[in-house]
């Protein structure tokens, strides 16, 4: 409770302290101290750090608040919250400019940095978690009915979930999902000169619509998924990158325009949409208490998808271009996709091992390595042979284990 009802406000203090030090290091340092290049460097750290550190907390802060007031529509709260994220950069996009242009870039911090205070300061004022033991459409923030019980319902313990194999999988899942997001649609404005040939504003145009995919994609995924399942809408996400991943390089090297648009397009709707359902997802999984903690770490695999993933593709694309390669030449991508499309290939498996039902979660039999659902059937694997349960063992096992699994993983 304390970190969702005060974030906000931890979050306008590092930002004050932001532009409180850029102001000194950028307006007035330069012009009263001879050790300029030092306070700059300084202020640009600042900046990084602090800007960096400030913008996590703000994405994460509304997301958990959403998902506690709207239980019942997980997907479709996530997918709104992690929209204003990706429409904040379209909607301001043009801005920038004509004030650095007109009064400077020092003064344009500033302004807008003031406009964004004032702009989080009236809805941190406004903002609030529901209150302990209200009902949300006849559900509490467990989504347990009102009338069913008196019990508050069953959260996974933080340290537990953090730990837990299913975590860990979603992870991996998660990072298999943002790759090719990352990596290679970070150089569409780039393809789009060097490999369809077309100029500079084209190449701006496409951008500013593939934003626009992101976006949809965020809302309209994580919104069917509170009806399709958020396994199952991972599952369409992951599958799709998969297909068009495996498809891209055939269309590179014969140069279909069109074609290029329309997968491209496509693979950020799906990129974009993991942020969406990601919130709900976890959410089901280990319950709202944890949700925001657990959704600030799982986005650590976000941030080595873009570090780790950049600097990749960048190594292998400068090693081809030294190599006798140019940019134009659809080569230097396409060797890039070759181990993209192998991480998503990884994510999309990683996924068939969640375990979103809680039988599937009982802890491991005797001799038993992993488990998998296929169509509804409960496969074991262990002991150099596979396992399938019948509907009635399975509701038998799960019976006897849900008291033991109880005692072990939850409060």
């Amino acid at each position: 409770m304390f970190p969702t009802a005060f974030m906000p406000f931890v979050d306008l203090f590092m930002h004050g302290l932001f532009l409180t030090g850029f102001i000194y290091g950028t307006v007035l340092s330069p012009a009263t101290n001879k050790s300029a290049p030092l306070v700059h460097n300084a202020a640009i750290t600042f900046y990084i750090a602090v800007g960096g550190a400030g913008l996590g907390l703000c994405y994460i802060t509304p997301v958990s608040a959403l998902l506690k007031w709207f239980p019942d529509r997980r997907g479709l709260a996530a997918g709104f919250a992690v929209c204003g994220f990706g429409a904040g950069s379209i909607v301001l996009a043009k801005v920038p400019q004509p004030s650095i242009e007109t009064v400077g870039l020092p003064v344009t911090f500033v302004v807008l940095g003031c406009c964004y205070f004032g702009a989080m300061l009236l809805c941190a004022m406004i903002f609030r978690v529901p209150p302990r033991g209200s009902q949300i459409n006849g559900m509490d923030i467990y989504r347990n009915k009102a009338a069913a019980t008196d019990d508050p319902g069953a959260s996974m313990v933080l340290s537990n979930a953090i730990f837990s194999k299913e975590y860990r999988i979603m992870y991996i899942m998660f990072f298999g999902n943002s790759i090719a997001g990352l990596v290679f649609l970070s150089r569409l404005a780039n393809i789009i000169k060097d490999i369809f040939g077309k100029d500079e504003a084209t190449a701006a145009t496409i951008v500013a619509i593939n934003g626009g995919f992101n976006l949809g994609g965020r809302l309209f995924f994580s919104t069917i998924s509170d009806r399709l399942g958020r396994k199952n809408a991972f599952f369409a996400m992951l599958a799709s990158q998969v297909v068009i991943l495996g498809s891209l390089q055939t269309i590179m090297e014969k140069r279909v325009y069109w074609a290029f648009l329309l997968v491209i397009w496509i693979l950020t709707s799906c990129y974009g949409s993991g942020f969406g359902c990601i919130p709900a997802f976890l959410c089901d999984m280990f319950g709202p208490s944890n949700i925001g903690a657990l959704h600030g770490i799982i986005l650590t695999a976000w941030s080595l998808a873009g570090v780790g993933g950049g600097l990749m593709f960048t190594e292998i694309y400068n090693h081809f271009l030294a190599n006798g390669h140019t940019p134009k030449d659809p080569f230097v991508y396409s060797v890039n996709i070759h181990w993209i499309l192998g991480v998503a290939c990884v994510g999309f498996v990683f996924l068939l091992f969640v375990g979103t039902k809680i039988r599937d979660r009982l802890l491991k039999a005797k001799g038993e390595w992993f488990r998998v659902r296929l169509f509804d059937r409960l496969m074991r694997v262990g002991s150099f042979k596979v396992h399938a349960l019948s509907q009635a063992v399975e509701r038998s096992r799960t019976q006897e284990g849900a008291g033991e699994c109880q005692r072990h993983y939850f409060y």
